[in-house]
Formats: structure tokens, sequence, C-alpha cells
């Protein structure tokens, strides 16, 4: 078959798939979803042990800006990915349910396809500890404060609660209608901001339970890796932004979608840590839910962040859950094997939440040791394999231009070309960008790579600590076992 005959169906294909997808706008909804409400409410703690003042010479404000970067450079390197991708092989897109692994596969082979599988599974089903646990300790505040700290039910029967409420709703399998969930969940995500500020702004200064809220004296080289593995865990879109990218109806506009949804997502952000260091600095928990004293507002936001989590973790665990059931052979129709194997996963989760001391724990875990080569280290290696691939297939191309000795088509080659090139074609520009993109992608992976394994051996400290030592925070299981012996 000549090239130009797999240009046409590429062409033809491409605006065939694009009619009725997702629009710029909603693209960006989609993204800020995927962020959720942990940036405004689980974030600032973090950020602020790492200095927002003067004194510590702004090294929070510093980390954040410097991996929200790098997660927004690798994201737009995944999605010039997948377009390459799509153009040399004009078939892809409709294999593409798991467009990562697919990217995996056709630079490095099937092997390391199939450890990318095994990182996306691990780090959705991480994912959803942190929400089961943030939404059930956001259910025990709010039932202390309705009834005026009467009845305490702890956070740890809130898991078993929530987790076998849950577990019936997962049963259906995805909402039928994603457009409907992710604006209402980002409705919510927005109402939680605008009412934490809020709250923030027109509370008291100080509370006095909040005085002393640190731990001791944590070295800032361990702070600053802890708030890195939360920042890569709370913004990673990576794992989804590909399937977002193929339903897009411009998928040339990926880049603009995900830089507005982190410049969103991070000036929320920004303005409830201000507040935040403002009015408690150091004595910051790590939910800043649980650092402003009571109020009506405080129960309102209390209860939209537990729902904003239940959404996110329904919805995203389905990814999980269908691709489970894909490699044990069950139908995705209603039937009983579904059941089983969902109510497994979700006893697994309950149990895991059950057994950390502390969310924040898990989500450095999740961000610094799972999502770090997801993130950092593995878009920049595909993305310059593939223009090692591309270079191929173009010089292949234009042999076949050469020998058909067809204008046309050479025409049409140079203004695709230019078209994915954002503009930059050949000449000095073409070059120097070239280099400044590998030398860059070096860089990210080099510093990812050491990140990951600098984070990881703190966060396996942290663990076994956290597990030598009960005086500050004692796992749910704990407490839960020590209750029944006592019974």
């Amino acid at each position: 078959m000549l090239m130009s005959e797999n240009t046409l169906l590429l062409t033809s294909g491409e605006s065939s798939r694009n009619i009725g997808g997702l629009s710029l706008a909603f693209t960006v909804i989609c993204i800020l979803d995927v962020f959720g409400v942990f940036p405004i409410i689980t974030l600032s703690k973090a950020v602020i042990d790492c200095g927002i003042n003067i004194n510590k010479r702004f090294y929070g404000i510093l980390i954040i800006l410097a991996v929200c970067s790098a997660q927004i450079y690798t994201a737009i390197l995944l999605g010039k990915c997948w377009i390459i991708a799509e153009k040399i092989y004009p078939t892809l897109y409709r294999r593409n349910r798991y467009p990562y692994s697919a990217l995996a596969e056709i630079t490095y082979g099937r092997c390391l396809s199939n450890c990318v599988i095994f990182l996306l599974d691990l780090t959705i089903f991480g994912g959803g500890i942190p929400n089961l646990i943030v939404a059930s300790r956001n259910l025990q505040l709010l039932n202390l404060r309705i009834n005026d700290n009467n009845t305490d039910i702890s956070y740890c029967y809130w898991i078993i609660i929530l987790g076998l409420i849950l577990c019936p709703v997962l049963w259906l399998g995805s909402p039928k209608d994603m457009k409907c969930v992710c604006t209402l969940s980002v409705l919510i995500v927005v109402a939680v901001f605008l009412l934490t500020s809020g709250s923030l702004l027109f509370t008291n200064k100080i509370d006095s339970n909040l005085k002393e809220a640190n731990d001791g004296h944590v070295p800032l080289w361990k702070s600053i890796l802890t708030a890195y593995g939360i920042i890569a865990f709370q913004f990673d879109i990576h794992p989804t932004i590909l399937t977002i990218q193929i339903d897009m109806h411009n998928k040339f506009k990926l880049p603009i979608a995900i830089i507005g949804a982190f410049i969103v997502s991070l000036c929320m952000f920004g303005i409830v840590a201000a507040l935040t260091c403002f009015k408690y600095g150091k004595g910051a928990h790590p939910s800043i839910l649980e650092t402003m004293p009571p109020t009506i507002i405080l129960d309102v936001v209390a209860g939209l962040t537990a729902l904003q989590l239940c959404l996110t973790s329904a919805v995203s665990n389905n990814a999980l859950y269908q691709h489970m059931e894909d490699c044990l052979g069950i139908s995705r129709e209603f039937n009983s094997k579904r059941c089983i194997l969902r109510t497994i996963l979700t006893l697994l989760s309950i149990i895991i939440a059950e057994s950390v001391p502390k969310f924040d724990l898990v989500m450095s875990i999740i961000g610094g040791t799972l999502t770090g080569p997801l993130v950092f280290v593995l878009p920049p290696l595909f993305y310059l394999k593939m223009l090692s691939i591309n270079a191929k297939y173009e010089k292949q191309l234009k042999m076949q231009t050469f020998n058909n000795d067809d204008n046309h088509l050479k025409i049409q080659t140079t203004i695709r070309d230019c078209r994915f090139n954002y503009g930059i074609c050949n000449g000095w520009k073409y070059t120097f960008r070239a280099y400044f993109e590998k030398g860059l992608c070096g860089l990210i992976i080099i510093v990812g790579a050491a990140a990951t394994i600098l984070t990881t051996y703190l966060n396996i400290s942290n663990f076994i600590l956290s597990y030598s030592d009960f005086t500050n925070t004692k796992p749910c299981i704990y407490n839960i076992s020590a209750t029944l012996l006592y019974l």
C-alpha cells in the first residue's frame, strides 16, 4: 500500500473520531476532576513545612513550582507521543483501551508494557486509600460537630462504614453519564475552595489546640522530599491524560487544557495555603479542615469533601476493576463474578486504610515511589524514543515520495510535519529546539529517578518508624484490635 493511501486513511479516521469529542473547556474540567479537593485541603501543611516565608527562603513555593512544571511538561510529552504513534500506526486508535501501556509496547517492548500496566494498577488502587481515609475523617469531624461532641464515632469505623456503602455502588460499573459526574465533582471542588477560603478569612487567627501541631524538628531535606511525594500524588494526571486526549475534539489543544487546569488548581491551592500560613503557620494539621475551629460552614465543607472523594474513588477505581476483569476473563455485563472481585478489592482497600497510621504518609509513598516513574522517568524516555521512530518513518516516507515523484504528497507531508511540530520546521530553530528538548528530557529523567530513589528510602524509613513508635499516631487496626480484645 502506498504511503499516500495511509495518509488519507489517517486523515479521514482522525476527522471521524474527533466528531463530538471533548471540547477544550470540558477537557479542563476532566483534569480538574482528577486533581479533586486534595490540593485545597491537604497540601498546605506539606508546603508550609518546607517554608513559604523569608526565613525558609520560599523553599515550599519553589518545590511546588518545580514539580508542577515538570508534571505539565511530561504530560504534554505523553500527548505528543500519542500523536506521533497515531501518525505512524493509523490503526492504533482501534486498540486504545490502555494507551499508556500501548506507548510502552511501541517504544520498548512488551516487557516494559507489562511493568507499566502493573504500576498503573497499583497507583490507581493505592490512590483510593487516601480518599477513603480523608473522607472518613471528614465524616467523623462532621458527626462530632452535629452532635456537639457528644457522640464520637472514630474515623476507623467510618472507613468500614464508607467502604461497605461504596461497595454496592462499585458493582454497577462506570457512571453512564461521565460528563455529569465530572461536572458535579468540579463544582464541589470550587464550592470547597470558596467555603474554605471564607472560613479562613473570617475565623479567629489562632485556636488554642493548634499551638504545636509539629512532631518535633524535621530536617528540611526530609520535608522537601515528603512534599515532593505529596505534590506528585495530588497533581498526577498521567495515568488518565491519554484517555482524555483520545476523546478530545482537537488533540493538538491538549497542552492548553493541561496548563489551564494546573493554573486553576494552583491558584485555588495558593490562596488557601497563603491564608493557612498567615492564620496558623506551623500549627496547621495535614488536613486544613481539622485545623480550623468548628463552624456551620466547615460542616458543609466536610460533607462536600467526603462526597467529592467518594465520587472520585467510584470513577477512578473502575479503570482498575475493568482491567482486572479483562485479565480474569470476566464479562463486563453485570454478573456475580464481577461483584465478588470488586468486593474483594474493596475489602482489601479497607484493610490497608485501617493499617495506615497517617494518610499523608500514604500520599507520599504513592507519589514518591509509584508515581515518580510514571510521571518523571517514562514520559521523557517514550518521547525520545518516539522521536527516533518518527525520524525513521519520515525518512522512509520521503524516500517513497521521491521514488513516486509525487510533489503534491511532498507538500502535504511538509505541512503535516509543520503542524505536528507546532510551526517549527527546518532550520536552526528546529535544531535548537531538538537539542533543548533532549537536554531537558535527560535532566528530568535523572532528577526524577534520583528523587524517586531518595523519596522511596525516606518513605520506607517513615513507614517503619510509624509502626515502631505509637506514641504519636496509632493505625486504626491497632485500636480496633485493642477494642476487640477488651470486649
